[in-house]
């Protein structure tokens, strides 16, 4: 037969039904392989019809934060993103649920968080930032035509902003972490977040302290337990506005201008009266909105002092000039090494933190007078 007419040799009629038969031969493999995975999906099913399962006790599908919890390797970590991120829709604390949870516990703790300037960074080198001690300003009158421009320089230095390491661990037992009963992953996160947003403001106050420099007002000298006496002119509630009329207009206006207090602080303003018998301290009217007081957000901040003489119990300004900076992320690590011989599984929660103010001038406060 000649293969120039178009017609099949021997040979070829022979390889194409090898082919043929080769390709029957792998859809039948691929027949049997499906069929094998519907079983075995079957008897999963049937088991956890019978007996329950992680899924049925959990109301939802394990979450990956969950079996990173119980299976990732030593050494492995969960940094976590400062970006708030929407948490899973199944009800789980998936990758970006866990990011969301733990950063978000750590603002729930640390209020002042949801005000400041938050700076991330890959490393924790010294950053020198750029402090304003003095602004530019227009002249007072007004510049004629051909008339001379003044000067106004504004003056600049230079903070370094730098960051220290905070962290702890915690030692696990492995029946908890095998325990699907138990939500293990939710109080580590919540425990995290809250441990580690602790730190992140402690650092983020002792700035606030040492570069918002300037008083708004001054109680007299006194036993300075609190605002004085609430009917008498000047004391009371009057402290609180010479206090907001202290900071200028264009630091009032900003979206991150609020009062900022410590717990024993909050107490005597909640119990404060207008002139007029109202409560200054307005509570929020909408669930997840701040509190009012003057008509500007407050916020409670544990680090602050608590009246006594000499103190700064009460703040106010634009917070955006307090910048936190967090190098590296939150880190969330385990190991089951570590622990091997109680039979437990170590985790430490760890971060690398600083803080500064970038502008003395842009919050100012209460501060107390000396004792009698």
């Amino acid at each position: 037969v000649r293969n120039g007419n178009g017609v099949l040799t021997a040979e070829q009629r022979q390889e194409l039904d090898n082919l043929a038969e080769a390709r029957k031969d792998a859809a039948e493999r691929l027949r049997n392989a499906e069929q094998g995975e519907q079983r075995a999906k079957d008897l999963d099913e049937s088991f956890r019809r019978e007996h329950g399962g992680p899924d049925e006790q959990r109301g939802g599908a394990d979450s990956e934060f969950a079996k990173w919890v119980r299976e990732s390797r030593a050494g492995d970590g969960y940094d976590v993103a400062l970006e708030s991120r929407a948490m899973s829709a199944a009800g789980g604390t998936g990758k970006a649920g866990v990011h969301s949870q733990l950063w978000e516990y750590a603002v729930e703790t640390s209020e002042i968080l949801g005000y400041a300037t938050l700076m991330t960074t890959t490393d924790g080198n010294t950053i020198p930032m750029p402090r304003a001690t003095v602004h530019a300003e227009p002249g007072a009158v007004d510049i004629a035509a051909n008339g001379a421009i003044p000067d106004s320089d504004s003056t600049l230095d230079t903070v370094d902003l730098a960051v220290a390491k905070r962290g702890y661990k915690t030692a696990v037992p492995n029946e908890l972490l095998q325990d699907a009963t138990f939500d293990v992953e939710g109080y580590i996160a919540r425990n995290a977040g809250r441990q580690l947003g602790l730190e992140v403001t402690t650092a983020a106050a002792a700035a606030a302290d040492a570069g918002f420099t300037v008083a708004g007002v001054t109680t007299p000298v006194g036993p300075n337990t609190g605002l004085g006496d609430q009917s008498a002119e000047g004391q009371g509630t009057d402290y609180l506005v010479d206090l907001f009329y202290s900071v200028i207009a264009p630091y009032r206006a900003s979206s991150k201008c609020a009062f900022g207090m410590s717990d024993g602080a909050a107490a005597v303003v909640r119990k404060l009266k207008t002139a007029d018998g109202k409560p200054v301290w307005e509570p929020a009217l909408v669930a997840g909105s701040p509190d009012l007081i003057l008509g500007k957000p407050v916020f409670v901040e544990p680090q602050f002092d608590a009246f006594g003489p000499s103190a700064k119990p009460i703040w106010f300004g634009d917070w955006s000039a307090l910048t936190v900076r967090i190098a590296g992320g939150l880190r969330f690590e385990r190991s089951a090494e570590a622990g091997f011989g109680n039979d437990q599984t170590v985790f430490r929660a760890l971060v690398r933190r600083g803080a500064v103010a970038l502008d003395p001038n842009a919050v100012k406060y209460l501060a107390t007078g000396a004792a009698a």
